[in-house]
């Protein structure tokens, strides 16, 4: 055999493979350079195809991803399972393994679909930890000259050269793709910052997981009062998002990794769910899923979840840590907005006792807050107005009368007729009132305008501003057709009630005059539907 002159040592049958190692360690991306090994494998043995093969561990499968020679282009893609083709036998041994005659291994899968036989020689692509990564082969007709030993060595060293470029490549990208997620995770978080609302912080937690992950599906769910799952927030492909959301309508006590979950209160990985001890047997759309649970107040309120509906996956570590780091801070969101909701809570029930404390100096006028509040409320909803415009008119109901605290007690429960003295006194409640509240930082605008332009007039003649038409804040309007109803049809000791129908024609007669006459239309509709008012 002869020797490579500036080689010493080395046959020079290797010298082809040591510079194809220089060349596949050169290419920048594990695709480029699993298309350059393939082409060298060529050159170097003189084959008639190569293939290099990767080992899917998620399937257990064998895939094409480079080919060169005969039958490239059906060969590319194509997933050998356990057991079927000659590479497995490379897998099995971790060695270099040659076989003479193809067609007459039963493990032989011909890509072409052509029996022909060959001569099979394949190496391994191996990790630095000596685990297999895929193998590297190539086949010449049996025919023709079998491969000698040079050409297996060859293809060894190239097949070496091949996992240590592969490997280094995986690395890099692994390396990106933290980089990547740590990007995203830090404008995730600086996103957050800016959110208040669980589902929208949900949304866009979820939707971050499954781009990060790869996942298919990710979904956060809840737990309403009777222990039933509430799907609150589902983001990924269309298709898992339907199969998912039809899965838990069909039954949702929560059961699964969602069970488990509220069971344990700990993260949960089912990395092959469908063998997975505790799942649910109508989720047999599910390979792989991982969930974590939702806190409040240290309680398990809900879990936020990610399902692969293609394939099994792996799940690294990494991922469980970012699922969870996803969690906290939907649970703090969760928290947060608990405390607020109790906040707001508080603060209705306190508004609202202070308006059943100013009714009850008037003496005779018991009641009168709340139900002129529940009226307010139905003509709103007949009007369409928003949760927010809601919210400000009822508060501005509790405390329209607020004012009053400066007026007189006997001016307040006077019998009789007041004089211009005593009236100008009593409309003097509503600037109080509004002053009162504009100190107060927690009581928006629109609410102190429900206390101060109650009294106004559609043609102007109300108090204080005598502001007319449109330009009267539209809550005022509302509140005083349900303000001025209650008072009609409620007894006073200086009047008995009206009826429903006196009182409805009243203000019929004052649409267009004290009131805003679209107003009035739909609280006649509010009385009809309630049976209230017949025509």
């Amino acid at each position: 055999m002869t020797r490579d002159p500036l080689l010493p040592g080395l046959p020079e049958t290797l010298r082809p493979a040591l510079e194809a190692q220089t060349l596949v360690l050169l290419t920048q991306s594990s695709g480029d350079m699993f298309e350059q090994c393939v082409t060298l494998a060529l050159e170097i043995t003189g084959a008639g195809s190569a293939l290099a093969l990767l080992y899917r561990p998620d399937t257990d499968e064998l895939e094409i991803v480079a080919a060169a020679g005969e039958h490239r282009q059906v060969a590319v893609g194509r997933h050998l399972p356990r057991g079927q083709g000659l590479a497995w036998r490379v897998v099995q041994s971790g060695q270099a393994t040659l076989i003479p005659r193809t067609d007459r291994d039963p493990q032989t899968v011909y890509v072409s679909g052509q029996p022909i036989p060959h001569t099979y020689l394949g190496v391994p692509l191996l990790d630095p930890d000596g685990q297999v990564l895929g193998v590297l082969s190539v086949n010449r007709l049996a025919q023709d000259t079998q491969f000698g030993s040079g050409e297996a060595q060859a293809l060894t060293l190239l097949g070496q050269a091949a996992s240590v470029a592969y490997s280094r490549a995986r690395a890099l990208e692994e390396a990106q793709a933290a980089a990547r997620q740590f990007e995203q995770l830090a404008q995730l978080s600086a996103e957050l910052a800016d959110l208040s609302s669980p589902e929208e912080i949900g949304q866009r937690a979820v939707q971050t997981l499954v781009d990060l992950s790869g996942f298919t599906v990710g979904a956060v769910v809840v737990l309403d009062s009777m222990g039933q799952v509430q799907l609150s927030v589902l983001a990924g492909h269309p298709e898992g998002q339907d199969a998912t959301r039809r899965v838990l309508s069909a039954r949702p006590s929560p059961t699964g990794l969602i069970g488990e979950v509220l069971r344990t209160g700990r993260t949960q990985v089912a990395a092959d769910y469908q063998s997975w001890s505790a799942r649910r047997a109508d989720a047999t759309h599910v390979f792989t899923g991982l969930a974590a649970p939702l806190r409040v107040d240290g309680r398990v309120v809900g879990v936020v979840m990610l399902m692969h509906l293609v394939r099994r996956v792996p799940v690294p570590g990494s991922l469980v840590t970012l699922l969870d780091t996803v969690a906290q801070r939907i649970s703090q969101a969760l928290d947060r907005a608990d405390s607020v909701e109790h906040l707001h809570a508080t603060r209705e029930a306190a508004l609202r006792t202070l308006g059943r404390m100013l009714e009850s100096r008037d003496g005779d006028t018991f009641g009168h807050t709340d139900r002129v509040t529940t009226l307010a409320l139905r003509l709103a909803g007949q009007l369409g107005l928003s949760d927010a415009q809601r919210q400000h008119l009822r508060w501005g109901a509790y405390l329209h009368d607020i004012g009053k605290v400066a007026v007189d007690d006997r001016l307040l429960r006077k019998a009789g007729p007041l004089t211009p003295v005593e009236r100008e006194a009593m409309q003097w409640h509503v600037e109080v009132g509004d002053q009162l509240l504009r100190e107060e930082m927690f009581v928006p605008r629109e609410v102190r305008e429900v206390v101060r332009h109650h009294h106004e007039r559609w043609d102007g003649g109300g108090y204080p501003d005598r502001l007319s038409g449109p330009d009267i804040p539209l809550l005022a309007r509302i509140f005083s057709v349900a303000d001025v109803f209650d008072a009609l049809v409620s007894a006073r000791p200086y009047k008995l009630a009206w009826s429903v129908q006196a009182a409805a024609d009243a203000l019929r007669e004052q649409a267009g005059r004290q009131f805003d006459p679209a107003v009035v239309d739909a609280f006649l509709d509010v009385l009809r539907e309630d049976g209230l008012l017949n025509g």
